[in-house]
C-alpha cells in the first residue's frame, strides 16, 4: 500500500481516539509501587556471585562503621580525662 496516495483522515476529527477528559498523568501510589515492584524484581534475579559480593560489602560497611564509632568513643572519653 502507498502511503502517499493512501485515504486520509479528515483534519477536523484529528483527535476522535482520545477518551474524553481522561487524566494522563500517573498517580503518585502507582509510580511508587511501579518502582517497588521493579525494584524487587531486579533484586530477586540477582545471581548468586552477586548476592556474595553484596554481602561481603555489607559486612565490611557494617565493620568499618563499628570500627569508627569505638575510634570516636575513644577520642571521646580521652579528650574528658
Amino acid at each position: 500500500m502507498n502511503t502517499l496516495t493512501a485515504p486520509q483522515r479528515p483534519s477536523d476529527s484529528s483527535d476522535t481516539l482520545r477518551l474524553p477528559r481522561r487524566d494522563t498523568r500517573i498517580s503518585l501510589i502507582d509510580r511508587l509501587t511501579l518502582r517497588l515492584a521493579l525494584r524487587l524484581i531486579l533484586w530477586s534475579t540477582r545471581n548468586a556471585a552477586d548476592r556474595e559480593r553484596h554481602s561481603l560489602a555489607h559486612r565490611a560497611l557494617i565493620d568499618r562503621e563499628r570500627r569508627e564509632l569505638a575510634y570516636e568513643r575513644e577520642a571521646h572519653l580521652a579528650h574528658r580525662r
